[in-house]
């Protein structure tokens, strides 16, 4: 996985974390303890993207501050608790940090935003946590071969490294886009928010038409019955619509 960031030698630093650091250093609570000691195989700090080592300027302003993006590897011992170990450690760690979670031969792909604490300038807000689904680097399938080709660092055409994140944010988002459409394509600024509102729109849509499937389980009149399937094929419609509007 690392090798599909291309990422250039500097940047490379392969620095082990260890779990004490976690352990002496965040305000933890017991279950969070054993969570890291137990789930945890290891920490590597792989890719440490800065001004001397991608040639990308710093961004900063009052709310966002963007020195270094990190991309660490942490290898788990368990696959359930990755949103769990993501979590924590986004937490940890102020600065831009891409998470790849790796259980077996898989990765899961972890990022999310930092926003400045205006009370406490040293601490982060963490918001808008994402995961991609679970990904094995070896499949030959398009979708993959195509999502590990959009992801090097050389590509992406920035002029700061807080615009080099949000670029592969949006990459890292289109893998969700692409297992519906079963092709992948590269998002801009400026159509990312139409994929994003459409993949809100089909994941309401499925909440929805699986609250109607459950309500049929246990209606009895055959008139209701009746409703419910046609609310539920109406609802199946939409969602080919949708899915067909991500081909854009």
């Amino acid at each position: 996985m690392i090798q599909s960031f291309n990422p250039p030698p500097r940047a490379v630093v392969n620095t082990v974390i260890t779990k004490k650091l976690f352990l002496d250093q965040m305000n933890l609570t017991p279950s969070e303890k054993k969570l890291i000691r137990d789930d945890i195989s290891s920490i590597h700090m792989r890719i440490v993207l800065q001004p001397q080592t991608i040639g990308l300027p710093e961004y900063e302003t009052e709310e966002y501050q963007y020195k270094q993006i990190v991309i660490s590897e942490v290898v788990l011992n368990r696959q359930s608790v990755c949103f769990a170990i993501a979590r924590l450690l986004q937490q940890a760690f102020p600065y831009p940090l891409i998470l790849l979670l790796k259980y077996g031969e898989e990765y899961m792909i972890n990022w999310a935003d930092k926003r400045i604490n205006l009370a406490d300038k040293s601490k982060r807000v963490v918001e808008n946590m994402e995961f991609t689904r679970w990904i094995n680097p070896t499949n030959t399938d398009s979708v993959t071969k195509e999502f590990l080709n959009s992801i090097d660092l050389t590509k992406p055409q920035c002029n700061n490294l807080k615009e080099l994140f949000d670029i592969l944010k949006n990459r890292f988002y289109m893998l969700a886009v692409a297992d519906e459409t079963g092709s992948y394509s590269e998002a801009t600024p400026y159509n990312i928010h139409y994929y994003r509102e459409q993949m809100a729109l089909l994941t309401q849509n499925r909440e929805e038409q699986k609250n109607i499937i459950e309500e049929l389980k246990s209606e009895i009149q055959f008139n209701v019955q009746v409703q419910l399937n046609g609310n539920l094929k109406r609802l199946q419609d939409i969602e080919k619509i949708i899915i067909g509007s991500l081909h854009n």
